[in-house]
């Protein structure tokens, strides 16, 4: 029964209330009352197939039937009633109910409507009247001759009316199926959807890659991240939810399958922020007989190019010479790569991180054969310029001063408004002894090297030689001021066709695409006095050959055989070329990585590789953060039904949840008395 006196919880807007189901006294309901719900004609068309065959509906004055929501209270004007529906491609439609149409308790019940309420019209088909200065335009509406209400909506729904149709993150998030039937995020939904549907197809039709699951509860390995842990029945025996199917797929490649790929559910127990979810997606590959890292990088360019024709419609584009795009065909060679490749540090020294933004021609001058760093850990000095940032008398942004804006150090950030500052802004840090001029080094030099102008912004830092720091602290400068000055220093785009160069009109329309390798293999200790190296990617990348013999004296100077797909600053891709040799695993696993116990952890898989696997490489997409691309968001979660908050948990069904002490019992676990408060 349903008792619309007991609220059962506020809303979190502090104004809205639930009706309460109540579990006494309930009845059966009558089955005239249920009939309706349960038995309704079958659909015969949805809105968008109605308009593309409206010359034919109208000349054959044939009854249509549609499904959806009342997506606004109905109102009465004069005597007929008006009502809009929404079908589930979220296209909206006038109804109408006429004396003449349909009974007078149809109207009754039309006019009782509540928004959401899900409902099933038939009638037919008219062309609506044309407002003044509209007589060019075709639109229709509906005669309704049958309704039926299929399910009555919340009350609360009618209450949040106004809210769906600003944001559908307005809604409540507990609510999160009402914020989905909104149009942003079901079209948010369905080009995900097109978006898988593409990459299986790419892969399977144009590259011969076979689909196979793996399994989701996997065992506890050190990959990075904290891992998930699912306890099971038997006395200290964990399951962790895998990071990724990385062991499981290498091991397919020594099964007999040269091409493997899955759409997998992957999870790490980390900080959340936009980008970041504890449960994530990602299409995940593996590739055989692997000679060049550029084999797998060609496949997936077909896959990205794909999804961007046929999802996006949109073009992705390279850059070309230091100011310059030119777009990427998808009849491009796809047995080579389209997008350039950066090195790491490359990347680093230019634009102060590894996932550079190449829609801006933004890049850092060097300066440290005119300044001497006075801090020997950081001996680089390098410098940004912002052009003309100053103009019509705008200040600094307040962002590229704010502590909170940076990971870690700030860059120094001066504008220069006057003549004196132009010449003269490394003044008071020479006389701070924060920087001092080499040997030889002279202010003509700084003034060519720089090139500073009245109505500029100069940001200037230093560096380690070889940058760990990811970003720097100029790299996220960099960052902010692409962010503060979308349309500034922006690439133009060179048409391929003629040749002729173009503006950008609008940056955030604009996909630039490219690679980065040449990592290093290896981080520095993370404790002091350790000689434990950590992976920079993960334990099984390989050594690029020319930098073999450094693993034994210099194994921070080697390089990585490890690629990541950048767009628009965004790391979408990240993949590497595997030890597929045993004994060379086994080094790195003991030697540098000093992992006491691998081979409890890794026996498995070093097992697999010394029965003959074959060479190979790989790579994972970040498909929540590809779909967020094509739909121009810059967050996962408007790509994902369902979401979890910042501190991980849905608020839609309240998880997590505590687990009774019984329960906790089968597993072999007990709560300390302080954590059950």
């Amino acid at each position: 029964m349903i008792s619309n006196h007991r609220p059962q919880r506020p809303m979190r807007s502090g104004r809205l209330f639930f009706r309460t189901y109540s579990s006494r006294g309930t009845r059966l309901p009558s089955l005239g009352t249920t009939l309706p719900k349960f038995s309704f004609p079958e659909s015969t068309a949805d809105i968008k197939s109605i308009t593309s065959s409206l010359d034919s509906l109208l000349n054959s004055s044939k009854d249509v039937t549609i499904y959806g929501h009342l997506n606004r209270k109905p109102r009465k004007m004069s005597v007929n009633t008006f009502g809009e529906l929404r079908d589930h491609n979220g296209d909206l439609t006038q109804i109408i109910m006429t004396p003449q149409s349909t009974s007078s308790e149809l109207i009754e019940e039309l006019r009782s409507g509540i928004p959401e309420d899900s409902i099933c019209v038939t009638g037919k088909v008219q062309l609506k009247v044309p407002k003044a200065g509209e007589e060019h335009l075709r639109s229709w509406e509906l005669i309704v001759e049958k309704f039926q209400v299929l399910n009555k909506s919340n009350e609360a729904a009618s209450q949040l009316d106004k809210l769906k149709h600003s944001n559908p993150e307005s809604l409540p998030p507990h609510l999160r199926y009402l914020q989905l039937r909104t149009p942003k995020l079901q079209d948010a939904l369905r080009k995900r959807s097109q978006a898988a549907n593409v990459a299986r197809q790419t892969l399977i039709e144009n590259h011969n890659f076979v689909e196979i699951e793996t399994p989701l509860l996997f065992k506890s390995t050190p990959e990075g991240a904290r891992e998930f842990l699912v306890p099971t029945r038997t006395p200290s025996k964990f399951y962790a939810l895998p990071q990724s199917p990385q062991q499981y797929k290498q091991i397919l490649m020594s099964s007999g399958f040269t091409r493997y790929f899955q759409i997998a559910k992957c999870f790490r127990d980390e900080d959340l922020r936009a980008d970041r979810q504890p449960e994530f997606t990602q299409i995940d590959l593996e590739m055989s007989f692997i000679s060049d890292s550029d084999q797998v990088g060609a496949v997936v360019e077909d896959v990205v190019k794909s999804i961007w024709e046929k999802v996006a419609v949109k073009p992705i584009y390279r850059p070309l010479g230091d100011d310059l795009l030119e777009e990427v065909k998808k009849t491009d060679n796809t047995n080579s790569l389209s997008f350039p490749k950066i090195s790491y540090i490359d990347a680093m020294t230019k634009y102060g991180i590894d996932k550079p933004d190449l829609r801006s021609t933004l890049k850092f001058v060097e300066l440290s054969k005119i300044f001497k760093s006075s801090n020997s850990r950081f001996p680089i000095v390098e410098a940004c310029v912002l052009k003309n940032a100053l103009s019509n008398g705008t200040k600094i942004p307040h962002s590229f001063k704010d502590n909170s804006k940076y990971p870690g150090r700030k860059p120094i950030v001066i504008g220069i408004s006057t003549e004196e500052l132009k010449t003269g802004w490394f003044e008071k840090f020479i006389e701070k002894g924060v920087l001092q001029f080499q040997e030889g080094a002279s202010q003509g030099q700084l003034a060519e090297v720089l090139n500073v102008e009245v109505g500029d912004i100069l940001a200037f830092s230093t560096r380690e030689e070889l940058p760990y720091e990811n970003p720097t602290s100029l790299g996220r400068f960099r960052q902010l001021a692409i962010e503060e000055y979308p349309n500034h220093w922006r690439r133009k785009i060179k048409e391929s066709s003629d040749g002729t160069i173009r503006e950008v009109q609008d940056p955030s329309t604009l996909f630039v695409a490219s690679w980065v390798v040449d990592f290093p293999l290896f981080n520095p200790p993370e404790e002091e006095g350790s000689e434990r190296l950590q992976s920079t990617h993960h334990p099984f990348t390989m050594v690029k050959l020319e930098d073999y013999k450094l693993l034994e004296s210099d194994p921070l100077k080697a390089r990585g055989e490890h690629y990541d797909l950048v767009i628009n600053g965004v790391e979408v891709g990240g993949g590497s070329r595997r030890v597929h040799d045993p004994e060379l695993q086994m080094f790195i696993l003991k030697s540098l990585l000093k992992i006491e116990n691998h081979e409890e952890l890794f026996g498995h898989l070093i097992q697999a590789l010394s029965m003959g696997c074959p060479p190979h490489a790989g790579l994972a997409l970040g498909f929540d953060r590809l779909c967020s691309m094509l739909i121009g968001s810059n967050s996962i979660r408007d790509v994902i039904a369902f979401p979890k908050n910042q501190a991980g948990a849905d608020p839609m069904v309240e998880s997590p949840t505590s687990v009774p002490a019984d329960v906790l019992g089968n597993y072999h676990i007990k709560l300390e008395e302080s954590k059950q408060s």
